[in-house]
């Protein structure tokens, strides 16, 4: 099951950013602050990072340096607390205000529930990599 969500994984890290950059308006990509530039090449680098992790779990690879895992997988989960709350909060902004005749509410809370599988799942197994390693070092010893 790992190896098959270190794919999806990997492949929806691929293909929704390009996606997102090709389908962005360009008047809302020129409204994009600085801070939000910078939350989405921090989201980016994280992401990117923790489909190492998964990869490196799901296909049994050492990933070095291998101290590193452990501090990242507590970084990762409060990077995913922080973007599965704002994707809670949007999805509160869309319950609280909804639209006649507007399915966003559907898609609001699917979207928040894929968000929270995925954030979940993702700092499962590179959690997991990481109490792996230290198992293997702690033999090794």
């Amino acid at each position: 099951m790992w190896k098959a969500f270190a794919v999806l994984y990997g492949l929806i890290f691929i293909f929704l950013p390009s996606l997102a950059f090709v389908s962005l308006p360009p008047e809302i990509a020129r409204q994009l602050s600085s801070a939000d530039r910078g939350l989405l090449h921090v989201g980016l680098l994280v992401e990117f990072a923790v489909t190492i992790g998964l990869f490196a779990y799901a296909f049994d690879l050492k990933i070095p340096p291998f101290s590193l895992w452990r501090p990242f997988s507590w970084l990762i989960a409060g990077w995913f607390l922080y973007t599965s709350l704002a994707e809670g909060w949007d999805f509160v902004a869309l319950f609280v205000a909804p639209q006649p005749a507007d399915e966003s509410l559907l898609s609001g809370f699917l979207g928040l529930l894929v968000v929270l599988l995925l954030n979940y799942f993702g700092w499962l197994g590179v959690w997991r990599y990481a109490g792996r390693l230290r198992q293997q070092s702690a033999v090794m010893s």
